[in-house]
């Protein structure tokens, strides 16, 4: 098999490789072996391409260095200018290279990761403000005035409704009992509309309901509101805390 630099994404890279080809413990390296290995590789390619090459060259040196060291049996602890080199002794290169794999394994993790990643699309964040409908302020300041639109809406209703021929009877209305029916009803339904006060269209019952509504606003039971311009006042109950 054809093997080139290239092959490879440095010096310790090549290093791990020959450890697996030679089918080494990686705990347990024949660190002689390896470096025979290693300077015969970096002979046999072509070193043409100084920018692939020079860290391999540099490897060569250190890997040359520690085998002079090991040949004559020198002793770490001997006095020996060797700042220039990174690699100091057998167990320094066994450790470098397991550190390596350490990180080569976690290189493939990431890169698995990353692969993974890429089947998924991201949305780039963005306001969502035109999704979202334009509430209507509610206006809770309802006037007398109001009140009394209101009123004489219900009155032009009830003038549609008459008949051409009618019975007068009377039946007495009193704004007590209209407030304990109004109750009842916000009891059931904790809102309702004006008009559904008004099922029946008389003048009396308008008129005692209209002041049962300013009676109960005044003593703070209920709340008038209305959402806009000539819309529908709307009759709240009030929580007592």
């Amino acid at each position: 098999m054809n093997i080139q630099l290239k092959d490879f994404e440095g010096p310790f890279d090549l290093l791990l490789h020959l450890v697996r080809v030679a089918k080494m413990d990686i705990y347990n390296i024949r660190v002689s072996e390896i470096i025979d290995q290693y300077l015969s590789f970096i002979e046999s390619v072509n070193t043409d391409d100084i920018d692939t090459s020079s860290e391999y060259l540099v490897m060569s040196s250190e890997l040359i260095h520690l085998k002079s060291k090991m040949l004559v049996n020198k002793n770490d602890s001997e006095e020996d200018n060797e700042d220039e080199y990174s690699i100091t002794s057998e167990e320094d290169l066994k450790n470098k290279i397991i550190e390596y794999e350490k990180y080569k394994n976690m290189t493939e993790t990431f890169r698995e990761l990353e692969d993974k990643r890429n089947d998924y699309y991201t949305k780039l964040p963005e306001s969502l403000n035109q999704y979202i409908e334009n509430e209507k302020v509610v206006n809770s300041n309802v006037t007398l005035d109001d009140l009394l639109n209101a009123f004489l809406e219900m009155q032009k209703r009830i003038d549609l409704k008459k008949p051409i021929s009618t019975r007068i009877t009377r039946k007495e209305y009193s704004v007590k009992d209209r407030i304990i029916e109004i109750r009842n009803l916000l009891k059931n339904k904790e809102r309702i509309e004006f008009s559904e006060l008004f099922d029946i269209l008389t003048r009396e019952n308008v008129v005692v309901t209209f002041l049962s509504l300013l009676d109960m606003s005044k003593n703070k039971e209920i709340t008038l509101k209305q959402s806009e311009l000539f819309s529908p006042i709307v009759i709240e109950r009030v929580e007592v805390l």
